[in-house]
């Protein structure tokens, strides 16, 4: 098997998901045999969010020939991760480079994990919901925005509101009575919106 390990491996990081690995080639004699490639093994340490540490599953990219550089796509955002790089030869693998550390930046959440609406009165409506599954970053906000639906499903004029990330319910008043609302439900990191969650309600006709 080859002798030595690669050289001078850096990491750029592109954005949230993706980051590029290059390495110094392993001079030819240390090889021992014919050059495959090289293998890079990667693996996300923590996630920055919540600091569970799951089972860490090996995540490993081939390289054919004397490439001396390649693509980690497919990461996950606001994490922490740690690679190393190895030579391969038609006996099998050298020894593992030292590893190395790289971070990726936040990134948008996933949707908020559920929208449930109760207590209809004559004018308002009780929202309640839950963090995103994949914050991918730290939240700032929730956004709400909500519209009437007439008998024609013709939609009224839509209200936006701001909702600050540790609030996990809220109360509308001054609503319509016997109303069908359309409600339009995301959350918020520093690089933006996620995907939203939608969900309609009724006002309730009269007491």
């Amino acid at each position: 098997v080859p002798m030595v390990a690669p050289g001078n491996v850096q990491v750029h990081v592109i954005n949230s998901t993706l980051a590029k690995v290059h390495w110094d080639p392993v001079p030819l004699k240390t090889v021992r045999g014919h050059l495959q490639g090289y293998k890079v093994y990667y693996w996300k340490v923590q996630n920055l969010s919540r600091r569970s540490r799951r089972h860490v599953e090996k995540k490993i990219l081939t390289f054919r020939g004397n490439k001396t550089f390649g693509m980690l796509p497919g990461l996950e955002p606001y994490s922490s991760y740690k690679l190393n790089v190895r030579v391969v030869n038609g006996k099998g693998e050298g020894p593992a480079s030292p590893d190395k550390v790289f971070k990726t930046p936040e990134g948008v959440p996933s949707s908020p994990s559920f929208l449930k609406i109760t207590n209809p009165t004559l004018d308002s409506l009780t929202l309640e919901w839950g963090s995103p599954t994949h914050p991918n970053g730290v939240l700032t906000s929730y956004t709400l925005k909500f519209q009437p639906i007439n008998n024609t499903h013709e939609l009224g004029p839509l209200v936006e509101i701001r909702i600050p990330a540790n609030e996990s319910s809220l109360i509308l008043k001054n609503l319509n009575y016997s109303t069908r609302y359309k409600f339009y439900f995301n959350a918020q990191t520093s690089v933006g919106s996620g995907s939203q969650i939608t969900e309609e309600a009724v006002t309730i006709m009269d007491e």
